[in-house]
């Protein structure tokens, strides 16, 4: 189960002369007061580090007395990472911090802010992110990583990016006509004539890379049926498979003002706010590990 500090003042740091393990430690704890607040300690000797828990004799005053010390990662358990991009108060920068030393049960990390705190066997939700390019970067990808940024009550989430290049939907040596949803995606597609339907364009013999909005908004343009090559992320998604425990976040055009779950996939409007994506990540984490 992973262990990650509610509030950076429940982390304390503090260089020892003693061997980290868990006699000395404890003795050495036990002989001097903690602040109130203080429940986990940093210990570090020399280029080594672990981790403690102390219990505390609660009083009225600043600082109390520990009654205990428990050893929870020795100092080959451990591992202290520097990456001042990274905020050691939300839970998903922990989750990253600690997929830079995966044979570690404890990472610390020192990040922004200087702000040291820890994370205690990761074990964060593997978050698949299908979006499709052009236009880049991916935008679900980019909000979803721009919400965990500050997702501080989210439990650790770790996007998994599943980016789709339309082109590679694409034939190889298409020829002929090609009509794109719209021209500000600034997608190209060599050795054919692109036309884009949003502009209306005279009807051509021509194949819609689109989805199933496209589609309807084609047949009701020019009442007609169209050759098709489906981009909707949704329907890219069923390709994906999934390990236990992952969940995958995608986007429909479909939708337009909720969130919608299918098994392991949740599934957000093209044009989700950062509302939706709030909520389908609170979806995501209730679907992944127990």
């Amino acid at each position: 189960m992973t262990t990650v500090p509610e509030r950076y003042r429940e982390v304390s740091i503090t260089d020892v002369d003693v061997p980290l393990e868990a006699g000395p430690l404890r003795a050495l704890l036990r002989s001097r007061p903690v602040y109130r607040r203080t429940r986990y300690v940093v210990v570090r000797h020399g280029l080594q580090a672990a981790l403690v828990e102390v219990d505390k004799q609660p009083s009225d005053a600043l600082f109390w007395d520990v009654l205990d010390v428990r050893l929870l990662a020795r100092p080959d358990e451990t591992a202290w990472i520097v990456r001042p991009d990274l905020d050691p108060g939300i839970p998903s920068d922990l989750a990253r911090a600690a997929a830079d030393a995966p044979h570690a049960r404890c990472v610390v990390l020192e990040g922004r802010y200087g702000h040291i705190s820890f994370v205690l066997d990761s074990t964060p939700l593997r978050l698949h992110v299908l979006d499709v390019v052009p236009p880049e970067p991916a935008k679900l990808l980019d909000q979803v990583r721009r919400v965990l940024d500050t997702a501080e009550d989210l439990p650790g989430v770790l996007p998994v990016p599943q980016v789709v290049d339309l082109g590679s939907l694409v034939p190889d040596g298409a020829t002929g006509d090609y009509l794109l949803p719209c021209r500000g995606g600034g997608m190209d597609v060599p050795g054919t004539t692109v036309h884009y339907l949003d502009e209306v364009p005279p009807r051509q013999d021509w194949t819609l890379l689109g989805c199933a909005r496209s589609r309807a908004i084609h047949e009701a343009l020019y009442d007609a049926d169209v050759r098709q090559v489906d981009t909707c992320p949704r329907v890219l998604a069923q390709d994906v498979v999934l390990a236990p425990g992952e969940v995958l976040l995608t986007k429909c055009c479909l939708l337009e003002e909720h969130v919608e779950t299918d098994g392991q996939v949740v599934v957000v409007p093209w044009g989700a706010s950062f509302g939706h994506l709030r909520e389908a990540l609170d979806t995501a984490v209730r679907l992944g590990p127990a």
